[in-house]
């Protein structure tokens, strides 16, 4: 049972270590620019939703 521990934490570090830190950085970034752009998609699609809504209830009245 120690055997299976000691090769489970050593392969876990060497999957870690053959990420660098310029890597990491990279894909962080990555994944923040692809959450603020769908963000400013839903924003937008919302808004117009909205907008097209506010002019659907003048006509009504």
């Amino acid at each position: 049972m120690e055997m299976a521990a000691l090769i489970s934490r050593v392969l876990t570090i060497s999957v870690l270590s053959d990420i660098d830190a310029n890597s990491l950085l990279g894909a962080i970034a990555i994944a923040l620019l692809a959450f603020v752009t769908i963000s400013v998609a839903y924003i937008t699609y919302i808004d117009w939703k909205d907008r097209r809504r506010k002019i659907n209830q003048k006509d009504k009245i």
